[in-house]
Order: structure tokens, then sequence, then C-alpha cells
């Protein structure tokens, strides 16, 4: 009964709102480490809009993620083959909708099961809620939009929420900016279906011990969390008509890898060094009809 409640309750994902396009994409990251871990995430996804109008847009959709960890056993002080492989999965649902020509309002919310699954069935700590919920204010004065809110997702590898604040502008056809928490970006088209990006952004990873880990003789419960900040260049091309490939790379300006307990208590600190930052994707979007303004 318990396992139904929880299948139940992944599949009646709460209201959620996505701030990329529409549509359906795969992605792959790698962070290399030669002195604690090397961190391997391996992506895909789907959200699909099923109204789509000039005020309303409500979508659809889900993700699926397999996270490895590829520890150097000898700097850790016990055994690490519980948790050098998660998976996750999650449904959601999305809603934006357009106030007036200047205000538009945002809401995200997600089911997400995240575990190391050892065990092999789904405990209640493997279910985690993802939300935001953010407003839009367009200036056709100074082509820009204001946009804020507070998000919490444990996509970044924090237990808590955070502010989204940014300042977005389009400068000209070719550049536009984007100031903000928790993602920066500046962006430049220098030819047809050819953009240059460089960003400052959050990354991170947030996925339940399915079972006991034994620490410096003692037993605990709880949950691997990592989080990077992310300085990098990315280019995409688009392929053809609404179908982009994107590479990414940076480096990491910090960088955590924790094992806490479900009182957020660190257990243990892997003390994982900055590294660099590979990120590849494959996007085809969906068209939206919805009647917002979008500069970047």
């Amino acid at each position: 009964m318990k396992k139904v409640l929880i299948l139940m309750l992944v599949i009646g994902a709460s209201m959620a709102y996505a701030q990329e396009a529409d549509g359906i994409y795969v992605k792959s990251e790698f962070l290399p480490s030669s002195d604690v871990s090397s961190v391997t995430k391996l992506e895909a996804g789907l959200n699909y809009p099923i109204i789509n109008t000039e005020k309303n847009k409500l979508s659809i959709g889900g993700k699926v993620q397999s996270v490895n960890f590829d520890f150097i056993d000898e700097d850790v002080p016990f055994e690490t083959g519980e948790i050098d492989n998660f998976k996750s999965f999650s449904l959601k649902l999305n809603y934006q909708h357009s106030l007036s020509d200047s205000w538009a309002f945002n809401l995200m919310g997600e089911s997400q099961v995240s575990s190391n699954f050892s065990e092999n069935e789904i405990k209640s700590e493997d279910l985690f809620f993802n939300g935001l919920i953010t407003f839009e204010k367009y200036s056709e004065a100074n082509n820009s939009i204001w946009t804020f809110g507070a998000v919490y997702d444990i996509k970044y590898g924090l237990n808590y929420p955070i502010p989204v604040i940014s300042y977005t502008k389009r400068i000209d056809e070719n550049w536009a900016y984007k100031i903000g928490v928790p993602d920066s970006r500046v962006k430049w088209s220098f030819a047809e279906k050819h953009e240059v990006e460089g960003f400052a952004t959050l990354s991170g990873f947030t996925g339940n011990l399915n079972d006991v880990l034994e620490v410096y003789k003692d037993d605990y419960t709880g949950m691997l969390t990592q989080t990077s900040a992310i300085l990098g260049l990315g280019y995409k091309l688009e392929l053809w008509k609404n179908f982009d490939v994107a590479l990414d790379g940076g480096y990491t300006v910090y960088n955590s890898l924790q094992f806490t307990d479900y009182n957020n208590d660190e257990v243990y600190d892997f003390d994982i060094p900055n590294s660099f930052y590979i990120n590849v994707g494959l996007k085809y979007s969906f068209e939206s009809k919805l009647k917002t303004k979008k500069l970047y």
C-alpha cells in the first residue's frame, strides 16, 4: 500500500513551470576529478503543451536521469560501492499565464524519485517535490524583462529555496544578456543558426541512500548531495528549424559533495576539488503560442 501511495504522489505532480521552451531533449554532463570522484550525468526529458493559447500554456512532462560517481576508494574512509550510481525520474505540469502585455505569471512544481535503489524498492525518503513561482515584468521602453520569485529544486543539491531574480535585455538582433540568480548569461548570435554564450550557473544533484551506510564504524541513513557553481562558454547550432545541438565547456568555481542525514546535518564531506565541466545536448523545441515577451 505504501508503494502504491508513493507512486500515486509521483504521478499526481503539482503545478509546475519550466523556464526553458517545451520540447524533447537529451544531454550529458561530465565533471572529471583525479582526486576524489568524477561525476557523469545522463538525462532525457519531454515537456509537451496540452493547452497552448495566447493567454495560457499548460504542459505536461518529465525526465529520467542516471548519475554515476567514479570514486577513488583509497581517498574515502568507507566503502563507496552503494553510492556510485543513482537513478531518478519525475513527472510535472508546467503553467504559464499572460496577465497583460507587460506581466506574466509562472508556476513550477514537480514530483521526483531519486535514489540509489539498492533495495530494489521505492521508499518515502526517495520522493522529492520541486517548485517554482515567478513573475515577469516587460518594459517596452528598455526592451527588457525583470523576473523575480523563488525556486526549490533538488537539481541544485540544496535543501532550501533560493531566490530567482534576473534582468534580461535584448541589445540588438545579435546580442542579449541575462544577469541574475541562479543563472546569468550573455549571448552573441554571430551568424544564422550559430550562437556563442557565456554563462555562470548552478548545477547539482540530490539522491536518497536506499539503505544504511557505515561511516567511521557508525551506521547512517541520509542523502548524497552535490552542488557546483560553473563559469563557462557554450556554442549552439540550429541543425534545422526548432532542432538544436549544444556544447558547453567551463570550470567549477565552487564544488561540494556531501553525505547528509535526514536533518540535513553533514555526515561526511568528500572535499571534492574544482574541475572542468563539459555538457553536450540535443533538443527539439515545440512552438509556443503564448503571448509573452522572450528577449533571450
